[in-house]
């Protein structure tokens, strides 16, 4: 039985796939397809060894929208291997919007289903800014979903490890930490995790940095007169990918959207959810592995006369570091 399970599925992944190989370009597998319920229009996800495509537009006719990302960088989400059917699905990203496209089919469990025809299904959810913007259907009868190996393996080639335990694809470069650079806080609570200080650095601008030692980067700008009625203002120097703000002749504000700018830790933008936990060692107190934002403390050894360090990091729709900033709260 288990030898003819195992053919059985081999031989609907090929059926289920070929079908939709025409609607690829040449050299690129099918990932999944179909025609949308209710509408005249089909969507194609094909792939080949280096880029992930997909396609929108009428039954037939040329596509209205096409998007494109790289193997290494796509969101795909495999299969869990387990429930009743067998789906994965695959998310491309266009500004603020997001097409998350899947397919799969019901799982055979004994002699009988596997004499009957088998169930289809696919869909395509589209979110504008995380918020659902649409939600279509797929004809079951015309899906095609390339199930086994495909981008799996592809991923697996470019050096990624699928982490289920944060719903992202990590570098195997990145391995777990022994120890979590995250570690209790005794003088606020044993129990809640903290941040060392010397992580509080973005390509070595560091929070609490003199402006005399940053004055080789630029000179600051004003940018509000003064916003704690303190009779001084506070000051931003932009530089490329990074603004840092300065109070009183101090570093006090760190923001950078930009992958050139890395914590001593090597965390900086671009990095996925799961290589963010494997760098810090856990999940910050009181976040979850799949959490749309991650923040810190400081560590303070002295709770009256340290400073009040904050560090967020903030995850974008794709999973991935979108912004990465330290803030004095002191200010």
């Amino acid at each position: 039985m288990r030898q003819s399970f195992g053919l059985y599925l081999l031989f609907w992944a090929v059926v289920l796939a070929g079908e939709a190989q025409a609607g690829c370009a040449q050299g690129q597998e099918v990932f999944t397809s179909c025609q949308i319920e209710g509408r005249d229009t089909e969507v194609f996800v094909c792939f080949d060894d280096h880029i992930a495509t997909y396609s929108y537009g009428p039954t037939g006719g040329p596509a209205e929208l096409v998007l494109s990302e790289t193997i290494e960088r796509v969101d795909y989400k495999p299969w869990s291997g387990s429930g009743i059917s067998i789906h994965e699905n695959i998310t491309f990203y266009n500004g603020d919007y997001a097409y998350n496209v899947g397919g799969g089919f019901d799982r055979p469990f004994s002699e009988e289903d596997m004499q009957s025809d088998i169930r289809r299904f696919g869909w395509v959810e589209v979110t504008e800014s995380g918020v659902p913007a649409a939600s279509l259907e797929c004809v079951p009868d015309t899906v095609s979903y390339g199930f086994g190996g495909g981008l799996h393996d592809l991923k697996q080639a470019a050096g990624l490890a699928w982490d289920s335990y944060s719903f992202t694809w990590v570098s195997q470069d990145i391995q777990p930490r022994p120890t979590s650079i995250l570690r209790a806080n005794p003088s606020v609570d044993p129990r809640e995790y903290c941040l060392p200080a010397t992580e509080f650095s973005l390509g070595g601008v560091r929070m609490g940095d003199s402006l005399r030692v940053l004055g080789k980067l630029g000179s600051p700008e004003a940018i509000d007169a003064d916003p704690m009625g303190r009779g001084q203002a506070i000051d931003r120097m932009t530089l490329v990918g990074l603004e840092v703000d300065i109070f009183q002749e101090t570093v006090v504000a760190l923001s950078t959207t930009s992958p050139d700018w890395k914590m001593p830790s090597g965390l900086r933008v671009g990095l996925t959810r799961g290589e963010v936990i494997r760098l810090l060692g856990t999940v910050p107190n009181g976040y979850t592995a799949t959490a749309s934002s991650f923040a810190s403390h400081v560590c303070m050894d002295n709770a009256v006369s340290d400073p009040e360090w904050t560090m967020v990091i903030d995850f974008g729709q794709n999973n991935r570091v979108d912004n990465i900033y330290f803030v004095n709260a002191s200010y």
